[in-house]
């Protein structure tokens, strides 16, 4: 129950975290599409959940959701590896996830639910299985493959967990296959006391490859908040401007909160936000008095203001402008700059930044 709850926990977490892919490429969609119908397999096999599905109920949205989850995650492999020849397999897979759907649809009030083992019913099941088994295999031969090529040690061990996990999956559903053709055949089987051990399994299988996914996953969520922060230690900044000079603004703001939903989208976010703030700038250099820049940030921060405060003042521009302070090449050189001078504009006296207010940064990060 424990290691039940705790899968559940991290499945729907990280099933959150994916639905900015559905806005993403094609992909993007597709893994996450195989993150949620996981989540959702796996809550149709919690025991308080099954409960009130009643037992074969719940068996089959697990199942359902399992093959859906099976589907997304091959074509999230073939969309990855760019094969044309395997296009022809996902053309096979679309035709078989729609003929088992159906066939759960036809075979939900003979056999399915009823318990009762029809022949209709053993094939759903054995197809079932078998699509799902061979989907999880291909998964593990990916990752693993993968692996190998990384040269970082926790992301390789990270990789190959969530290869194992897959691969064990892969074993179960073949098992269960070869139990479900042997219950067709009148063979004795145990169910019972196969069940709990299978159970716990699907659980440890299925927790060994979201923690791998998640592990391999956390290079780009930390590089994700730090982009976030730098959001918001721009907006004092970026804010002066854009109140100066509406025309800097590249996209509607409704475009940039979808933009703030995905792990690239925010890093594209805060280049664009460094890009507006750095056109703002461009504007104001005939406001700047002919001095040097010299200077730390506060200095920067301080010629800034003083600029916007002449352009709000309607003094005329000056034909021999000044320039700012020099940056390093790179775009985190301009990031690191422009956040530094962005405190130091904020803790401006609000004398010095007249004409050009500028709220907290505890509202939208846009």
């Amino acid at each position: 129950m424990l290691l039940s709850a705790a899968l559940l926990t991290l499945l729907w977490g990280l099933a959150v975290t994916r639905l900015p892919g559905i806005w993403r490429d094609r992909p993007q969609r597709a893994l996450a599409a195989a993150v949620i119908a996981l989540a959702v397999s796996r809550t149709a096999a919690y025991p308080r959940v099954a409960d009130d599905l009643e037992q074969l109920r719940a068996g089959a949205v697990q199942h359902l959701s399992a093959m859906v989850a099976a589907y997304f995650l091959l074509r999230f492999l073939l969309l990855v590896t760019s094969r044309g020849p395997r296009w022809h397999a996902a053309s096979g897979a679309v035709v078989l996830v729609l003929l088992l759907i159906a066939a759960g649809a036809v075979f939900t009030g003979p056999g399915l639910l009823t318990g009762e083992l029809t022949p209709a019913t053993v094939a759903y099941w054995v197809a079932l299985d078998l699509y799902v088994g061979v989907a999880l295999a291909a998964a593990a031969r990916f990752f693993w493959a993968i692996a190998a090529e990384v040269p970082v040690r926790w992301s390789r061990t990270a990789l190959r967990a969530l290869a194992a996990g897959a691969g064990l999956l892969a074993l179960d559903a073949f098992f269960r296959a070869v139990v479900m053709v042997l219950l067709g055949a009148g063979a004795a089987v145990d169910l019972a006391a196969l069940d709990p051990p299978a159970e716990f399994v699907q659980a440890a299988s299925a927790l060994l490859m979201v923690t791998g996914g998640a592990v391999t996953a956390f290079p780009r969520a930390r590089a994700a908040v730090a982009a976030y922060r730098s959001l918001v230690a721009l907006r004092p900044l970026w804010k002066a401007m854009r109140d100066t000079f509406p025309e800097i603004i590249l996209f509607s703001p409704r475009r940039a909160i979808v933009e703030l939903a995905g792990v690239d989208d925010v890093h594209l976010r805060l280049y664009r936000r460094v890009i507006e703030i750095r056109d703002g700038m461009l504007a104001l250099r005939g406001y700047l008095p002919c001095d040097t820049a010299d200077g730390g940030p506060e200095a920067e921060a301080a010629r800034i203001a003083g600029a916007l405060r002449r352009r709000a003042e309607g003094a005329e521009p000056s034909d021999q402008v000044s320039g700012w302070a020099e940056v390093g090449p790179d775009m985190a050189d301009e990031v690191a700059w422009l956040s530094r001078v962005s405190r130091a504009y904020r803790r401006q006296p609000v004398s010095c930044r007249r004409g050009a207010p500028t709220p907290r940064p505890s509202g939208s990060a846009r």
